[in-house]
């Protein structure tokens, strides 16, 4: 099981962390999902990014039969997933992570400092 962390700033720039993400997905030979698997890495980032103040950490880990993504912020307010509004900008965030994802959550951590991790498998599965 391979692992890769990769911290993420504030700023609404997410490009350089998922062309890196893209690249490990490649080595991993996981590129058959590597759109599914940034869908959810983008929007998972850009609720952090929108939600918090000091960025965070994206972990991606080769699981047998999965690719688990994690995103890492200091924040313990848990992520809501909101009911599709035609008149609201925004707000599909986490239905994308669950159409893309085989299962997903997030839980709250203390390790040294409060946040939560929003977690999201990506099954190896899909066709290539």
């Amino acid at each position: 099981m391979d692992s890769v962390r990769m911290p993420f700033g504030g700023s609404a720039d997410s490009a350089p962390v998922r062309q890196a993400a893209r690249k490990i997905l490649a080595d991993w030979d996981a590129a058959h999902v590597a759109d599914d698997a940034l869908a959810v890495i983008t929007e998972l980032m850009h609720n952090v990014i929108r939600h918090t103040d000091d960025g965070g950490k994206l972990e991606l880990t080769r699981q047998a039969d999965a690719i688990l993504v994690e995103v890492f912020d200091n924040s313990t307010r848990q992520p809501r997933r909101l009911a599709p509004d035609p008149h609201r900008i925004g707000g599909r965030g986490l239905l994308i992570v669950e159409a893309m994802a085989r299962e997903w959550g997030a839980h709250t951590i203390d390790d040294g400092r409060p946040g939560k991790v929003v977690w999201a498998k990506i099954p190896l599965d899909r066709p290539a």
